[in-house]
């Protein structure tokens, strides 16, 4: 989409799973006066609900929770809801980059559904083999190593098909959107963005300290030191086509060691967080309190009157 001849007071920025969405509706909501951040709604009844409402700010969308009901996610970033978005950001970044770092991200929510220390501790063993000696895990052999820790069903194929279909869903609302590559933004090429939302964006890289546990690198490029050839033949036939669609056009590796603190460390940080957050879940028996926002998992700042 072109530059815009007004500032957009409700954006919504859509993304998959470990893509920056955080980052980048942190950055907008900060550039936007008196600007609400609401987190990953489910379903088009909150949009309907927040249409009702004068509400500057961002919307967070995770695509993979629309993926089974794509025609419903066009629908709103179409405007076919009484929330009626001033302009829609769709990110797209590398699949290498996001499938690691989902993996080293995955374990917090394992945890909240039931992993134990064991199972954690395992996990985080083989990682800081990775670490040490690059060579001794390819990127494939830790999926599955994960799946089989924690039981789990989660081919290594799953999140580069996601990320197909999700290329496919951006190129059918190419005229509603616009397209920002994560690369582009860590790297501060953000002047195409501030020209679509038509207002300077700002210069903080700071999230709220409730999300701060999804933080990891904010860089680009983690896989060629991940990666070892194996993984390049597995990943490249299946999936080069796709990926070329959005310049990620090379496969070139440098398999090397990854600090700790975005691995090992980091893994042992969230899950820690995680096992808090089970234990108080458990030390409050009984229902819990309906969502104000009714269909957002979170919502920062602000919370919308009721209807």
């Amino acid at each position: 989409m072109t530059d815009r001849s007004h500032t957009a007071e409700q954006v919504l920025v859509v993304g998959m799973h470990k893509t920056g969405t955080t980052i980048v509706s942190s950055v907008i909501q900060r550039s936007i006066p008196e600007g609400r951040f609401f987190i990953e709604p489910h379903n088009v009844a909150f949009f309907e609900r927040l249409g009702k409402h004068d509400a500057p700010g961002v919307v967070k969308v995770i695509y993979e929770h629309w993926a089974g009901k794509p025609s419903l996610l066009t629908g709103v970033v179409r405007g076919e809801t009484r929330f009626q978005p001033d302009a829609v950001v769709a990110i797209v970044r590398d699949p290498r980059d996001g499938l690691i770092s989902g993996l080293m991200y995955r374990a917090y929510e394992c945890v909240l559904h039931g992993a134990t220390r064991d199972q954690v501790d395992r996990w985080i063993g083989i990682v800081r083999e990775k670490e040490a000696i690059p060579e001794k895990h390819s990127l494939v052999s830790m999926l599955r190593s994960f799946n089989e820790i924690f039981a789990i069903d989660d081919t290594p194929e799953s999140h580069f098909e996601t990320f197909a279909r999700y290329c496919d869903w951006i190129d059918r609302n190419a005229d509603h959107l616009h397209v920002l590559r994560y690369e582009d933004f860590v790297a501060g090429h953000t002047g195409g963005l501030s020209a679509y939302l038509g207002m300077p964006l700002s210069a903080s890289r700071e999230v709220d300290p409730s999300l701060s546990r999804v933080a990891r690198t904010r860089q680009s490029g983690g896989w060629r030191a991940m990666m070892l050839p194996e993984d390049v033949v597995y990943f490249e036939d299946r999936y080069g086509g796709a990926l070329q669609r959005h310049a990620y056009l090379d496969w070139d590796i440098r398999p090397g060691s990854s600090p700790p603190a975005e691995g090992s460390e980091y893994i042992a940080r969230i899950a820690e967080e995680a096992f808090e957050t089970r234990a108080s879940r458990t030390a409050r028996p009984g229902p819990q309190p309906l969502m104000e926002d009714a269909g957002a998992s979170h919502a920062i700042g602000r919370v919308l009157p009721r209807p």
